[in-house]
């Protein structure tokens, strides 16, 4: 390593800015070697094309090392913090550096296109940057331009691209849709349900509701004298770490186009629990009814109580009591305590610490063939898999509509049906695939074609019916870039 010298910076108010005086140049040897080809690189399928010249960088890197030329493109993405080159430098790797002034260049070179599609030079640097630290790179060269695609995902210019994309849906078309999440009429409109019928409300939920935990509770109870065989968690997160990117190959680009979501952070496979750990608490125990009370309350299977009592979710009275009803409920020791049981045998995630917790043992074979419930499995994975890289914009919308659990529940179906039907079609040719999923030994089972719809009642109905309407596509960039009104969520309400 050598050092070349000039006088030095004295103050710094923040990490990226500081006055633009001198600094301390510190260089890594050997400098990387960076392609002298100018070319242009079209992403497929899209209409990104981006200017690849690392010529001037050469220069750069040559005449002032490594921190120095850091600095010159951290200056020309906006940047005025003279020793943000240097603390680089010191910071990370050689191969880190060597991957990052090629990126760094990247989107200095091809800064015009960027800045009209507004995407912010600060938060580019920020997420190039957390790539660095996570260490997980792609290196130039790598097959199918595997480095060119990371560089365009990760620093936001595929979100900015995908965002830019018109949505050609009549605003007709968008109105009748945006119905869909307020079944009782819209905001401010004549409303189209009738007085609530406290009675039959309670009536018709306590019913439904005891019939799903006497249902859901039956195949956790062991055949006499035996304990029901425990799940392989290693197991699980080698399908886990296989379903994260097999997700992302079907559902390309969109879910690794959310430059600040899940998928550059921890992998999938580390975020796993057994739901046995979830503390069940008075939250725990309200947030299961308010879920399971509006997937069964429309449901027909259930007999839809919610429908048949004119429940209308809008209607602050109607919800008073059916939170009552729902405390009512809880207060009876022996259906709280099927709640409390019954949660601790369902799969959720955990929005607040990013965990996913799955069933800790498989059902009385009685019950549910070992096969089967190896799909169900998989498709628990792929479906909380759907909730850990849901946009955050989604979730606050559902917050402003009637019916959220199409928001919450519904598209998230959408997209773990599609991907089971794709990971069944591989899995009935590839036998180490179906290895993974069933086991070993276990001979090529499809999943019940159940599985391989859009599921949570009338809830996935409604997302299909959007999503079908729209176009996946749209539906995609709404749900995991959060541009919701791709979700035909329209403004004003």
């Amino acid at each position: 390593m050598r050092k070349s010298r000039v006088s030095k910076s004295k103050r710094e108010p923040s990490y990226f800015e500081a006055p633009a005086e001198t600094i301390v140049i510190q260089e890594i040897d050997p400098l990387p070697q960076l392609e002298q080809v100018v070319r242009d690189y079209a992403y497929k399928n899209t209409s990104i094309v981006m200017r690849i010249d690392y010529q001037a960088t050469t220069v750069l890197l040559n005449r002032h090392g490594m921190a120095g030329c850091l600095h010159r493109l951290c200056t020309d993405l906006g940047f005025q913090n003279p020793k943000l080159g240097q603390q680089l430098v010191d910071r990370f790797p050689k191969d880190g550096l060597a991957w990052l002034v090629r990126a760094l260049t990247i989107y200095v070179h091809n800064a015009e296109k960027l800045a009209e599609l507004g995407v912010d030079h600060a938060a580019v640097l920020r997420r190039l940057l957390k790539m660095v630290e996570r260490g997980v790179l792609t290196q130039p060269g790598a097959a199918e331009n595997g480095f060119e695609n990371e560089i365009i995902l990760c620093g936001g210019w595929m979100q900015a691209s995908l965002c830019a994309t018109p949505l050609n849906v009549e605003p007709a078309v968008l109105k009748r849709l945006n119905g869909l999440y307020f079944p009782g009429g819209l905001p401010g409109k004549r409303q189209l349900i009738g007085t609530l019928d406290p009675g039959l409300l309670r009536s018709g939920m306590q019913t439904a509701l005891t019939r799903v935990l006497d249902e859901q509770l039956k195949p956790w109870t062991p055949p006499p004298g035996e304990k029901l065989e425990r799940v392989d968690f290693t197991e699980m997160a080698k399908i886990a770490d296989f379903l994260q990117g097999f997700v992302c190959t079907v559902l390309t680009p969109f879910p690794l186009a959310y430059a600040d979501g899940p998928l550059y952070q921890a992998p999938y496979s580390g975020c796993l629990a057994s739901s046995e750990e979830v503390t069940v608490d008075h939250d725990t125990l309200l947030g299961w009814m308010s879920n399971r009370g509006t997937r069964v309350g429309r449901d027909d299977v259930y007999g839809s109580p919610m429908k048949a009592a004119n429940f209308h979710p809008g209607r602050p009275a109607d919800q008073e009591v059916l939170d009552q009803i729902y405390a009512d409920l809880l207060g009876e020791p022996e259906f709280a305590g099927k709640v409390a049981r019954l949660i601790n045998h369902t799969p959720q995630h955990a929005s607040a610490d990013g965990m996913t917790y799955l069933l800790p043992c498989y059902p009385n074979p009685a019950e549910r063939p070992r096969e089967i419930w190896r799909w169900r499995m998989t498709r628990t994975l792929i479906h909380e898999f759907m909730h850990r890289i849901t946009h955050p914009d989604v979730v606050g919308a559902a917050g402003k509509v009637d019916q959220p659990q199409i928001l919450k529940e519904g598209f998230v179906e959408v997209f773990t049906a599609l991907v089971l039907r794709r990971l069944s079609d591989r899995a009935a040719n590839d036998p180490e695939l179906c290895t993974l999923i069933l086991g070993p030994g276990t001979p090529f089972t499809p999943p019940p074609a159940a599985y391989l719809k859009a599921g949570y009642g009338q809830d996935g109905v409604d997302a299909q019916t959007i999503t079908n309407e729209i176009g996946l596509g749209q539906v995609a960039i709404g749900y995991f870039l959060g541009d919701v009104k791709r979700l035909a969520i329209t403004e004003p309400q």
